[in-house]
C-alpha cells in the first residue's frame, strides 16, 4: 500500500510539472467566489454548475457551509448542537467533516466523479441540513484543480518557518494588512473584527463582504512546484489578524482605548503589525523534515501561479515531538502586583493544540510572577484561577505566601468552562452527541506548569497550591479536589461545587457540558500523563455526575485530596448556598482536610486560611508529600444543621486549629503530629475527631489495628486502640485540643498493606510515568505488584543511570533527571517474577 501511494504521488507530481494549479470557488452569492451564483441549495439538494472547470483534474474539493455558529451547549449555538450535517453524494457516500476545525466537508470524491463522467452538474443530497444555508450564509465549494486561476490573487510575502519544542511556527506578511500601526486600540480592533467575522449582518460568512483567509499547506518536499503543492497536506485555514492579542485582557475586557498587544514571534521579539502567525504541533513519534506554504484565499479561491521560497513557500524545518513552544513576550521588573512590591513579572505565550485545546494554533497568555525574596532553591508556586470577567492579571484572590518567596502563575480562560472541561466538538459542525467533554483547560495549565514553569523556575512540585474566586473558586474546588496527587492545598472563594445545582450559573456550565438532558459523557485522555485515572467514553461517565463534588467524594473515600480552605455566602443567590452546604457536609462525611466559613456577605465572603483568622496570612506550609490531620465534629465548629437552611447564619469549621509540619513522623509502623489551638480560639480547649490523611508511609490497610496516645510533653492525656475502617482510614475520636502543643502518636499493632492507590488497582500491575515526555522531573507510580518492588532507570544503551528503589514510597517516587541528557529512558519495576517496563522521554 505504501508503494502504491508513493507511485500515485509521483505520477501526480510528474503530471503537474508543466500544468497550472489553482482553486476555483463556486458560491450561491451573486458577487462572491470565482464563479458567483453557480451553487444553489433548495428542496434538500445542493447543485453546483462545474462547467467552468469541465475538463479539469481535481485534487481537492471542500464544501464550506460558512455556518455562523459552531456547536456548543450555549443558547445561541445549541439549535443544531445534537445534529450532524449530513450531505450525501450521488454514489451514496456521506461527505466527511474535515479536521482540524471540523467546519467544512470533503466533497473531493463527489466532484471527481462528476467531472470524470464528463458531467458539469454535481448534485448532493442534504439528508440533514443542521443549519446549512441558515441566516443567509454563503455556501461555497472550493475546488483545487489543474486549471489557471479565474482571476489573479495577490500572494503573501516573507513566509518562514522555525521549529522549537514540538511546534513549527509559520510566519508571513499578510496581503494588505488590516492594521499597520502597532498602537491599535481595542475599540479599533473590535470594530474591524466584528464587522468582518461575527456581525449578524454584513460579515464575511454571509457573503456580504470579501472573505479573506490564509491556508497553510505542509509537505516533505519543497512547495515550489504545482506538483508538490497538489500533493501537499492542507493543514489548516486561518483568519487575518493573528498577530494581535486582544484576549490578553480577558474575555470581553479588551475595550476602549486600551492598546492591543502583539504576539511574540521569538522571545522578547514582537510581531510586526500585519504578520500572520500559525503554529503546527508535530504529532509524529520520531523526526521528520517539512516544508510549508501559505496561500492567500479570497472567497475560497486560490492562485498558485507564483510559488517562491521566502515569499509564500517556507524553508524546511526538522520536527520532533514536544509539549509546545513557549515564547517570552515581556518582562516587567521591580513592579507592584497583587500588593507585592519589587517583584518581576514574566509574560509568556504558548499556542495550544490538541490535546490541550480542541482547536490547533490557539494562543494563550501565561504569567509567572517572582517576588524579590525567593528564599529557597526550590520555591513553592500558586496556580491562580480568575473569576468571571477576570484575567491573567486580576480577580483570583491574593498572591499567597509571596512573603515566603512563593511564585504566582496565572493564565486566561477561554472558553468559560469554570476551569473544568468543555466539549471536544465545541465550535464545530460535529454533533455534541458524538464526542465527549474533556478537561482541555486543566491539561494545558498542567502542561505549562510541568513542561515549562517547573524546569524554568525550579519550582518545588510538592508545594504547588491552587487559589481562585467565584468562577475561579469553583475551579479550585472542582479541579483541586480531584488532584490530591498534584496540589498541596486549595483556597476557594465562593465557588460552585455542584454545577447542576447553581441557581444562576448552571446555564454557563451547560455551554461547556451540554444540556443536562443530553447526558453528555466525560473523558480525560490528556490527563493520564499527569497521574489522573484514565476515563474513556466506554466508561459512560456522565459529565454532570463527574463534576458533582458530593458524588465524587462519596465514590472515592480513600482517594486523597488537598486540604481546602473555602467559603460561601448563605445569601449568595447566584452561586447558590444549598449546593455549597451539601459540599461542606460531604467533606465532613468523607473525613477530608478542610476548613470552611460562611456568612451573610453573599458573593463578598472570603475564605479564612489557617493561622490568624484572616483571608491572607497562614503559617502552614502544606506539601502534597506530607500527611495532615482531617478534623471532624469539632466542639468549636458552628452548626451547619441537618438541612441547608438549618445552620447558624455566620460560622466556621476548623478555624482555630494548627499543627507543626516539622514534627510530622510518617513511617511504616508509626505516625506522629503535634497540634494545638491558636490564641484567638474562643475557648481554651476543643474536642475533635482526628483522621490522618494523605499518609505517605504508615501502613493503613482496612482492618489494621493501632495503639494511640495523646500526649502533652511527657504526660499522656489519653490513649487507646483503634482499627482502620473499610477504606483504610484511621480515626481517633474525641481528642481534646488546647492552646499548648499536644502530640498524637499512632503505632501499628497488626497492620496490613493498603492505600488509596492499591485499593484502586488491586490485581492490576501497573507502572505509570507522568508527565511523559518531561523536563527535568517526572513522577513514577507503581501499583498492583506484590512483594518488595525494585525500581531502576536505564538509558537507551541499557546502562542503569538511577536506582529509584530507596525513593519509592507508597508506590510512587519523583525522578529528577536534571543531570542527565535528553533522550529515551526505560523505567523498570520488578517484584518477584513480575516485570513492568515503561519508556520515558526526557526533553530539554
Amino acid at each position: 500500500m505504501r508503494t502504491s501511494i508513493t507511485v500515485i504521488v509521483v505520477l501526480v507530481f510528474a503530471s503537474l510539472l508543466q500544468a497550472a494549479l489553482s482553486t476555483h470557488s463556486f458560491t450561491n452569492k451573486a458577487s462572491r467566489g470565482s464563479h458567483p451564483s453557480t451553487l444553489t441549495y433548495s428542496s434538500g439538494r445542493v447543485i453546483i454548475d462545474l462547467s467552468a472547470i469541465s475538463n479539469a483534474t481535481v485534487y481537492r474539493a471542500i464544501l464550506d457551509p460558512n455556518r455562523r455558529y459552531g456547536n456548543s451547549g450555549a443558547s445561541s449555538d445549541k439549535t443544531y448542537a445534537m445534529q450532524n450535517m449530513i450531505i450525501i453524494s450521488k454514489a451514496g457516500d456521506t461527505l466527511e467533516v474535515i479536521g482540524p476545525r471540523y467546519r467544512t466537508l470533503d466533497a473531493t470524491a463527489a466532484i471527481q466523479a462528476t467531472l470524470g463522467a464528463a458531467g458539469t452538474r454535481c448534485t448532493l443530497t442534504v439528508a440533514n441540513a443542521a443549519g446549512l444555508g441558515g441566516d443567509g450564509a454563503m455556501i461555497s465549494l472550493d475546488v483545487m484543480c489543474d486549471q489557471a486561476a479565474a482571476s489573479p490573487i495577490t500572494q503573501v510575502d516573507s513566509a518562514a518557518a522555525r521549529f522549537n519544542n514540538g511546534d513549527a511556527m509559520i510566519t508571513f506578511r499578510e496581503v494588505d494588512p488590516i492594521f499597520t500601526s502597532s498602537s491599535i486600540t481595542c475599540d479599533q480592533y473590535n470594530t474591524e473584527y466584528n464587522a468582518r467575522f461575527t456581525s449578524s449582518t454584513g460579515a464575511d460568512w454571509s457573503g456580504a463582504m470579501e472573505k479573506v483567509r490564509y491556508r497553510i499547506y505542509r509537505s516533505t518536499q519543497p512547495l515550489i512546484s504545482e506538483g508538490a503543492l497538489a500533493a501537499a497536506q492542507l493543514v489548516d485555514e486561518i483568519k487575518p489578524l493573528t498577530c494581535w492579542d486582544a484576549p490578553y485582557y480577558g474575555s470581553g475586557n479588551c475595550t476602549g482605548t486600551k492598546v492591543v498587544p502583539l504576539y511574540p514571534v521569538d522571545s522578547l521579539v514582537l510581531a510586526t503589525p500585519g504578520t500572520g502567525i500559525y503554529l503546527d504541533r508535530y504529532k509524529g513519534a520520531s523526526s521528520e523534515t517539512f516544508f510549508y506554504f501559505v496561500s492567500h484565499t479570497i472567497d475560497g479561491a486560490e492562485d498558485f501561479s507564483t510559488l517562491t521560497q521566502g515569499a509564500n513557500a517556507t524553508n524546511s524545518v526538522v520536527e520532533t515531538s514536544g509539549p509546545g513552544m513557549v515564547l517570552l513576550r515581556e518582562v516587567q521588573s521591580n513592579v507592584s502586583f497583587m500588593y507585592v512590591n519589587n517583584c518581576t513579572l514574566y509574560y509568556y505565550v504558548r499556542w495550544e493544540a490538541p490535546p490541550y485545546n480542541n482547536m490547533p494554533s490557539s494562543p494563550y497568555d501565561y504569567l509567572v510572577g517572582v517576588p524579590s525574596n525567593v528564599k529557597r532553591p526550590k520555591p513553592m508556586a500558586q496556580i491562580s484561577l480568575h473569576c468571571w470577567g477576570g484575567s491573567i492579571n486580576a480577580c483570583y484572590g491574593w498572591w499567597y505566601r509571596a512573603n515566603e518567596g512563593g511564585l504566582i502563575i496565572s493564565t486566561n480562560q477561554f472558553p468559560y468552562d469554570w476551569w473544568t472541561a468543555y466539549h471536544e466538538n465545541n465550535g464545530t459542525i460535529k454533533s455534541i452527541a458524538d464526542g465527549t467533554v474533556q478537561p482541555f483547560t486543566e491539561a494545558r495549565y498542567l502542561s505549562f506548569l510541568y513542561y515549562f514553569a517547573v524546569p524554568a523556575f525550579n519550582i518545588d512540585v510538592e508545594r504547588v497550591h491552587v487559589v481562585g474566586s467565584s468562577m475561579g473558586g469553583s475551579g479550585t474546588s472542582l479541579w483541586g479536589i480531584r488532584s490530591g496527587h498534584i496540589f498541596s492545598h486549595l483556597i476557594s472563594w465562593v465557588g460552585v461545587h455542584i454545577p447542576k445545582e447553581s441557581p444562576t450559573y448552571t446555564g454557563s456550565f451547560i455551554g461547556s457540558f451540554g444540556d443536562t438532558s443530553w447526558h453528555c459523557l466525560f473523558s480525560n485522555p490528556q490527563m493520564e500523563q499527569f497521574g489522573y485515572p484514565l476515563i474513556t467514553r466506554a466508561d459512560s461517565v456522565e459529565v454532570w455526575d463527574y463534576w458533582d463534588n458530593t458524588k465524587w467524594l462519596a465514590a472515592n473515600p480513600a482517594v486523597e485530596t488537598p486540604w481546602m480552605s473555602n467559603c460561601n455566602g448563605t445569601n449568595d443567590n447566584g452561586i447558590g448556598w444549598p449546593q455549597a452546604w451539601k459540599n461542606a457536609k460531604a467533606m465532613i462525611a468523607t473525613k477530608r482536610g478542610n476548613n470552611f466559613n460562611w456568612d451573610i456577605h453573599a458573593h463578598s465572603t472570603r475564605a479564612i486560611v489557617l493561622g490568624h483568622l484572616n483571608e491572607r496570612d497562614s503559617d502552614l506550609d502544606f506539601r502534597k508529600n506530607q500527611s495532615y490531620p482531617a478534623l471532624t465534629n469539632g466542639s468549636l465548629d458552628d452548626s451547619l444543621g441537618t438541612v441547608p437552611w438549618g445552620h447558624d447564619s455566620v460560622g466556621s469549621s476548623n478555624a482555630y486549629v494548627m499543627w507543626d509540619v516539622s514534627t510530622v513522623v510518617d513511617e511504616p509502623l508509626q505516625w506522629e503530629m503535634s497540634l494545638w489551638l491558636i490564641s484567638a480560639a474562643l475557648q481554651a480547649t476543643e474536642t475533635v475527631d482526628i483522621t490522618p490523611r494523605r499518609l505517605q508511609q504508615l501502613t493503613h490497610g482496612a482492618g489494621s489495628t493501632y495503639t494511640w496516645s495523646w500526649d502533652e510533653g511527657a504526660t499522656v492525656i489519653a490513649s487507646g486502640n483503634t482499627t482502620a475502617d473499610v477504606d483504610g482510614l484511621i480515626t481517633i475520636p474525641g481528642l481534646t485540643l488546647s492552646k499548648t502543643h499536644r502530640t498524637l502518636k499512632i503505632t501499628c499493632d497488626d497492620c496490613v498493606a493498603g492505600s488509596a492507590a492499591a485499593a484502586a488497582d488491586v490485581g492490576i500491575p501497573e507502572l505509570r510515568v507522568t508527565p511523559n515526555p518531561f523536563n527535568p522531573s517526572t513522577m513514577l507510580f507503581v501499583s498492583g505488584m506484590h512483594g518488595r518492588v525494585s525500581l531502576q532507570i536505564y538509558n537507551i544503551n541499557g546502562r542503569m543511570v538511577e536506582n529509584m528503589t530507596p525513593h519509592l514510597v507508597n508506590g510512587h517516587a519523583v525522578w529528577d533527571a536534571s543531570k542527565l541528557p535528553s533522550g529515551i529512558y526505560m523505567i523498570k519495576a520488578v517484584a518477584g517474577n513480575r516485570v513492568l517496563v515503561k519508556r520515558a522521554v526526557l526533553v530539554k
